[in-house]
């Protein structure tokens, strides 16, 4: 007991320690705030998007003659929604990046989903201040601050000699230190990660053990590497640029490098070339032939040809054929974008395993429904629900049928699709095996360390 005291003693005297430990905790409640901060401003806007269209649909019922077919069609925004995990507030991977409340059109499809983006999502590699960034990047530097210079500090006092002297030795006293700052920083982590539930409201259910879970083999990770670097016995200043340079390797030059691989083999702004081509295809037709636009859209939906034939005037069906001719005209560089951008997405999680930091952060952003691939899935909604709208009002628009309040009334809404993660993920398994191996060469070549 007395000798726990004496460790705790010198643990919190430094003035280092005490500064490092503080500027973590700080770190983790302002990501906190933030995070919840930027998850609320998303579900206000989604929320915001829900209560928009029901006051436009309220006023169309109001109104004692609706509009013509075509131009309510063309006013008609529809909310969608990424369907979020409250998760999402501590891991926000990409969707601080993207559209996560879209308005669709019976319009082209392509010049919709990116008409509000500021910043491209395939371009945007890190995220805003978030739990997952203070647990996956700074985390490891305290780590290294408390741990790394443990027995150059002792050898340089000059009482290395006495600790291996005594009848442990010093292997034991050295694993309790180890104990005592993985118990302090341990603690730490869980009470930013149980305060961040209590304010969020998340339930303490399967997902919160398993990323709880996460962080202990993640720190796991970064003791053993700090007891492998200790284990050379060097001085506390290679010590210091040893731990350092490994976490510059890992948390910066490997996905900084496989970034820049997966950037080089997939193309990342078809979606701006695609939205760009359906413009001018869009545009093109005003001045084509608008009975051979039709009957080529006829050709591709059948379910209209009893459709009357066009006259000189303006007309809302060639309008609106137009418009998904031109989301046709892109429709193989849209499905290649989308087919590449899973197969980035499938390399980067194979490629992942060379950085501990970018597979948790991938891995936590799965937990909370933040990563690419949610994304994806959620343009596939997207893409399903225009499509839906589409039919629904071309059942009005090419039959030359008047839109009345009971259709507007029945207008199809977006679903959502729930997603969830897998309770027990094989993935924690895996790094488990990884860690515990790291964790035997460090205490093997540790026992081996002899006083200089």
């Amino acid at each position: 007991m007395l000798l726990f005291k004496l460790e705790c003693k010198r643990l919190f005297s430094g003035m280092i320690n005490k500064l490092v430990l503080l500027l973590f905790l700080l770190s983790g409640v302002f990501a906190i705030y933030q995070g919840a901060q930027g998850y609320k401003s998303i579900r206000i806007d989604q929320y915001k998007s829900q209560i928009v269209f029901e006051k436009e649909r309220e006023h169309i019922n109001k109104r004692e003659e609706l509009p013509e077919t075509g131009s309510l069609a063309y006013y008609a925004y529809a909310p969608t929604e990424w369907k979020l995990s409250p998760w999402a507030a501590l891991f926000v991977g990409q969707s601080q990046t993207s559209m996560v409340a879209t308005k669709i059109r019976a319009l082209a499809l392509q010049g919709q989903i990116y008409n509000r983006e500021i910043v491209n999502p395939s371009q945007q590699r890190a995220g805003g201040l978030d739990l997952g960034f203070v647990i996956v990047y700074l985390l490891p530097l305290v780590i290294g601050i408390l741990t790394v210079t443990l027995i150059s500090d002792e050898q340089h006092a000059g009482r290395w000699r006495l600790l291996n002297a005594l009848p442990k030795g010093a292997f034991s006293l050295l694993c309790k230190q180890l104990a005592l700052r993985f118990s302090v920083i341990w603690l730490l982590a869980a009470t930013l990660l149980v305060t961040a539930a209590l304010l969020l409201k998340l339930p303490f259910d399967g997902q919160f053990w398993i990323v709880a879970v996460a962080i202990t083999l993640y720190m796991l990770f970064w003791f053993t590497l700090a007891g492998l670097i200790m284990s050379m016995g060097k001085s506390s200043v290679v010590n210091s640029l040893s731990f350092l340079s490994a976490w510059v390797l890992f948390a910066i030059l490997i996905p900084g490098a496989i970034h820049l691989y997966l950037s080089q083999q997939f193309q990342s702004d078809a979606p701006l070339q695609a939205s760009l081509q359906q413009r001018m295809v869009l545009n093109d037709g005003w001045d084509q032939d608008k009975q051979a636009a039709l009957d080529k859209f006829l050709t591709r939906e059948p379910n209209w040809n009893d459709t009357a034939p066009l006259d000189a005037s303006f007309s809302w069906r060639w309008y609106y054929a137009q418009q998904h001719l031109s989301d046709l005209a892109v429709e193989q560089e849209w499905q290649t974008y989308l087919h590449n951008s899973q197969l980035r997405q499938q390399r980067l999680q194979s490629l992942s395993f060379l950085s501990p930091c970018l597979f948790l952060q991938l891995k936590l952003n799965q937990l909370a429904n933040t990563s690419s691939e949610h994304y994806l899935a959620y343009l596939g909604e997207v893409e399903e629900y225009h499509k839906t709208i589409r039919y629904f009002f071309y059942d009005f628009i090419f039959d030359d049928k008047q839109i009345g309040k009971e259709e507007v009334t029945n207008f199809p809404l977006f679903e959502a699709k729930e997603t969830s993660s897998a309770p027990t993920p094989y993935w924690l398994l895996f790094s488990g095996i990884f860690v515990l191996v790291v964790a035997s060469l460090s205490a093997f070549r540790l026992r081996k360390l002899r006083p200089l």
